[in-house]
């Protein structure tokens, strides 16, 4: 009798490891390219609203949970200016464009911004609940500042990806010959089933940003 328990503890043991994803770090990067490229993409309080947004895509290949997004970016069009918050989201993939569906993750404040070099700012934030990504699925990755215009802020152009991106500006969407600059952190492996449920509960929401355009004034 003690033997059987033992041996379904050892079993429960194992089946319970086998659900645990891989220790934390990086799943995917594009770092910056170092050109001072910057892609408008904002929300502004001084009258125009949500009116760029800049989307970059990604494929990770094994199912993963992103839990923290770095990315780079910068000012132009006037002097830094203090931002009250970001919007982060991931978009499912409609025809190799971002869709309408997307999972928001609301970020108050200046993200840990920091000043690099080429007076690029470097950004990083640890995303509230994790977002899972499916294996091989190709996603897109928004990030808009809410901040008053003067100055405009720009995501910064990055290198390692497929060189296509997105740019919405003032209702029009244009593709983009570029990668942009971030970085997604997280685990590896398939989550816990009912984790892993939860957490694509949030495919279901509808969001949209508006368009902009390469370091071009509003």
């Amino acid at each position: 009798m003690n033997l059987n328990w033992k041996s379904a503890f050892l079993a429960a043991a194992l089946l319970a490891a086998s659900s645990v994803p891989a220790a934390a770090g990086v799943l995917y990067t594009q770092p910056s390219d170092g050109t001072g490229d910057l892609y408008a993409s904002q929300n502004d309080t001084n009258g125009f609203g949500s009116y760029a947004t800049m989307y970059d895509n990604f494929t990770l290949g094994t199912s993963s949970n992103i839990n923290e997004v770095a990315w780079t970016g910068g000012y132009y069009n006037g002097s830094p200016a203090p931002i009250a918050g970001f919007l982060v989201t991931f978009w499912l993939d409609n025809a190799g464009q971002p869709s309408a569906a997307g999972v928001p993750y609301a970020i108050s404040g200046t993200a840990n911004e920091t000043l690099g070099t080429l007076d690029y700012y470097t950004y990083d934030v640890v995303l509230s609940s994790a977002f899972a990504a499916a294996a091989n699925t190709q996603y897109w990755l928004s990030i808009v500042p809410t901040i008053g215009y003067p100055p405009q802020w720009g995501w910064a152009s990055g290198t390692g990806g497929d060189g296509a991106a997105y740019q919405d500006y003032f209702g029009t969407r244009s593709p983009w010959p570029t990668d942009m600059a971030f970085t997604l952190s997280g685990t590896t492996g398939t989550p816990e089933p009912v984790s892993f449920s939860l957490a694509g509960i949030g495919l279901g929401l509808v969001g949209l940003a508006s368009w902009k355009r390469r370091k071009q004034g509003v």
